[in-house]
């Protein structure tokens, strides 16, 4: 199965099914259209100083008080690991999703599966 990399908290909203566009420079190959694909949570997420600088206020508006504290904090939110998978179901320019942003490829998703990864964190571990 393929293997898609998505920083997070896109990673995240993607696997919870919230987020329903995947935007690349690039258009998504025909033969992934149709296709389950596994979502990677890169290593590095996007740095997160104020919700405003990452989400749109209609975007932002969407989530509940929760998730809305989950991604500010990010407690268990998960880098390095496969999280989730997903269904390409398009591939689009100029897409009506709040997700889609104009004038780069926006790759449908669907089916969305978030799972549960658990993490050690091994420097707590070894090096007390």
């Amino acid at each position: 199965m393929k293997t898609i990399s998505v920083k997070q908290p896109w990673a995240y909203l993607i696997c919870s099914g919230v987020k329903d566009i995947e935007n690349r420079t690039w258009p998504c190959p025909k033969k992934y259209i149709g296709k389950r694909v596994l979502i990677h949570a890169s290593a590095v997420p996007i740095e997160m100083v104020n919700p405003n600088s990452v989400f749109t206020k209609v975007q932002w508006d969407r989530f509940s008080m929760g998730v809305q504290r989950e991604l500010i904090c990010g407690d268990s939110i998960v880098n390095s690991a496969i999280i989730g998978s997903v269904m390409i179901v398009d591939c689009v320019v100029n897409h009506p999703s709040v997700w889609a942003e104009k004038g780069v490829y926006n790759w449908v998703l669907s089916n969305a599966v978030l799972v549960i990864v658990f993490t050690t964190d091994y420097y707590s571990i070894f090096y007390r």
